[in-house]
């Protein structure tokens, strides 16, 4: 038998699979350096510039409720363009996401401060941030989204996880150029220095669109978008039969939207207010660690398609419960080696994994023709309750408490909330499923696990699940 034709269909999957996962995590990238520059910016130059105050703490406070704001923002972005997503397709949503997001950070480069223009400079950069936050809304879901169905069934884990590659790369891109410009411009970056790599968004922004525009629409949605068309809102259906999938989906996120925060970005301000270094040296440590854990990614992603998704994010959950209390008391020594050891073993042990599991997990989690606005919904709704307010909450801890000690408790919770979720996930996608894309557990036989059936939609029809 001529075999040549599979090989030659092989080898075109394989490469729709690697621009899908180039062009996701080029998205990513883009998205989460405009973030992560907003946090930097956040912690370092908007509680003066935009706010007017001396005080350090109501400025610090002023700056994380901006920065909560975008997260806010999200979950209304992830469902008009989830939505959107899942009726007209991944692409071209992701172009316009991309745009809004590129766009919205670039202007604020532009923004009059406080001294010029008085509440108005807040208000402004409020709007902006908002605009943001709808972007990025359900930039990241479609990303994993359109890599995911990219991908073949046993790599799936691995191209996936190119997104949240992605996103740290982005975030610690963010950080070498707030640093660089830093060191480049002196004083003068507390005046106008720091606009610059907010400027920049819009060269990183030319490019990812340019990338993007090479990507085809998903297998997945092509084959259900006749469904996917017949369901007018496919969150209300989500709501409707599938809640406590969704819920399941949503509390497998808090540890990326709550517990990962602390040592993403809130971890600046105790670094240089209460250990003592210094902002540049503050910025390196962070931009070390996200790199540490970005060229993991990939090989978790992997190991998760050989061991299974779900039991990859059991372990990094786990992992997450027992490191926070070790990681403050290496962090207080005050010596720089061991500072970046602690947290680069809470990125690697605790968020990379289950980063890396995440991506593909909640892809398997939704039927493909309500799996964008499924996707969106459960990160994006954590993300608005925790990821935005976690720095904020966090201040506030230790101004009530003098001790980080609430704040390692709070990621203890955290990482348990998200253990339990993906442990009851069980009832709704085994890994014994990770290779069969059209397989569901019903989520109505969920009461009775030694009955439950995996249930196989039909091409016509993978628009849900069945009873």
């Amino acid at each position: 038998m001529d075999t040549s034709p599979y090989l030659a269909a092989e080898r075109e999957q394989a490469v729709r699979a690697r621009r899908a996962a180039s062009a996701s995590a080029v998205g990513s990238l883009v998205e989460w350096y405009d973030f992560g520059l907003y946090g930097a910016a956040a912690t370092l130059i908007f509680k003066e510039y935009f706010f007017g105050t001396d005080d350090a703490f109501v400025g610090l406070m002023a700056a994380f409720a901006t920065f909560a704001v975008g997260y806010f923002a999200r979950p209304f972005g992830g469902m008009v363009f989830g939505h959107l997503g899942d009726k007209i397709g991944r692409k071209p949503v992701m172009m316009v996401t991309l745009a809004l997001m590129g766009i919205s950070t670039t202007l604020i480069g532009l923004l009059p401060g406080y001294d010029t223009v008085g509440w108005l400079a807040p208000l402004l950069l409020v709007l902006l941030r908002v605009l943001q936050g709808l972007g990025a809304g359900a930039e990241y879901a479609g990303a994993v989204v359109l890599s995911s169905e990219s991908a073949p069934a046993r790599h799936r884990g691995f191209y996936a996880s190119w997104s949240g590659a992605g996103v740290w790369i982005g975030s610690a891109l963010g950080l070498a150029v707030f640093q660089l410009m830093l060191t480049l411009t002196g004083d003068s970056f507390y005046t106008w220095g720091w606009r610059v790599p907010f400027l920049f968004s819009v060269a990183l922004l030319g490019i990812s669109l340019y990338i993007r525009r090479r990507v085809e629409e998903t297998e997945p949605f092509t084959a259900t978008k006749e469904a996917a068309a017949a369901e007018s809102v496919p969150l209300a259906r989500l709501l409707r039969t599938e809640k406590r999938r969704l819920a399941a989906a949503l509390g497998s996120n808090v540890i990326l939207s709550g517990y990962s925060y602390i040592p993403q970005v809130w971890i600046l301000s105790y670094l240089t207010q209460d250990v003592g270094l210094s902002a540049g040296l503050a910025l390196g440590i962070n931009a070390t660690v996200l790199l540490s854990g970005a060229a993991l990614m990939p090989y978790f992603g992997a190991l998760g398609d050989r061991i299974g998704r779900r039991r990859l994010f059991l372990y990094g959950t786990g992992f997450g419960i027992i490191w926070p209390f070790p990681m403050f008391l290496l962090i207080d020594t005050g010596n720089t080696a061991l500072i970046i050891a602690a947290i680069v073993i809470c990125f690697v042990g605790a968020v990379a994994v289950c980063y890396a599991a995440q991506a593909a997990f909640l892809t398997e989690m939704f039927p493909p023709a309500i799996r964008y606005s499924g996707i969106a919904f459960a990160r994006e709704t954590s993300g608005a309750l925790l990821a935005g307010t976690t720095p904020l909450v966090a201040t506030g801890l230790l101004a009530a408490a003098g001790h980080w000690w609430p704040i390692a408790v709070c990621m203890v919770v955290y990482a348990t909330i998200a253990l339990l979720s993906v442990h009851y996930s069980r009832h709704f996608r085994s890994d014994a499923l990770q290779l069969d894309p059209d397989s569901y557990i019903s989520d109505e036989s969920w009461t009775a696990p030694d009955t439950r059936r995996a249930t196989r939609t039909t091409d016509a029809e993978r628009t849900a699940v069945r009873p």
